[in-house]
């Protein structure tokens, strides 16, 4: 189980590098309670972390959009916070969550309002 949890300390410090230097709550959690759940999540992320057809910064946003559309305010934050990271401007990120608000209707703009203000705050200071 040590094994588990050294690789999972590896693999969450790869992602918080490769999100920009951010690792997301829940993240931390998972990495926590189910190590190799977080390594499993690392392996996944690889096609968000890397430049393909669309960039990066591209795939957080749409991330962001359909996480918002599945109502979990803290991954819209954490999809947002690394978006920015990649260089989304806020323009960009409500463009985004607008494209949310079209395919999962306004109750969208309800749950991500919090998570995109507390990011909007951050950025200001």
């Amino acid at each position: 189980m040590e094994d588990v949890r050294k690789k999972a300390e590896k693999d969450v410090q790869e992602l918080k590098e490769s999100m920009g230097g951010y690792v997301p709550h829940t993240l931390t959690c998972i990495k926590k309670h189910h190590p190799g759940l977080a390594s499993l999540i690392r392996d996944m992320d690889q096609v968000m972390v890397h430049d393909g057809a669309l960039d990066k910064k591209t795939k957080r946003l749409i991330a962001m959009a359909c996480v918002a559309v599945r109502m979990c305010d803290d991954c819209v934050y954490a999809q947002a916070k690394v978006a920015k990271n990649f260089g989304a401007t806020k323009e960009e990120i409500i463009e985004a969550m607008n494209v949310a608000v079209l395919t999962g209707g306004v109750p969208t703009w309800s749950v991500a309002k919090h998570s995109i203000e507390k990011l909007f705050e951050e950025w200001d200071e």
